[in-house]
């Protein structure tokens, strides 16, 4: 589930668990240039915390994907939030986000 700007406490909440030194035990990145773009993709993601496991209902885990680089010559970044229940490698994440 994407989670949008509209839900600030949840959004809140998993930016929190991104920041700083914490351990984040699932990373993949991706390259992709197409189309006028020039883009790397960071992704992110751990276990939910219990918090917002009790919240949302079957989440497993958190996860940040970041994108930077150019779309069309000018400079591009994003950053996207998900919460999921699927249980698979984070390069699986990636193709499938």
């Amino acid at each position: 589930m994407t989670v949008k700007a509209n839900q600030r406490n949840l959004v809140r909440q998993i930016v929190l668990q991104f920041q700083g030194k914490r351990h984040i035990p699932f990373t993949a990145t991706d390259h992709e240039i197409s189309h006028g773009r020039d883009i790397v993709w960071a992704l992110r993601a751990k276990e939910a915390p219990d918090h917002i496991k009790q919240a949302w209902s079957g989440t497993s885990w958190i996860v940040e994907m970041i994108a930077t680089g150019t779309r069309e010559g000018k400079p591009f970044q994003a950053r996207h939030l998900f919460l999921t229940s699927l249980r698979t490698s984070p390069e699986a994440l990636l193709q499938l986000v």
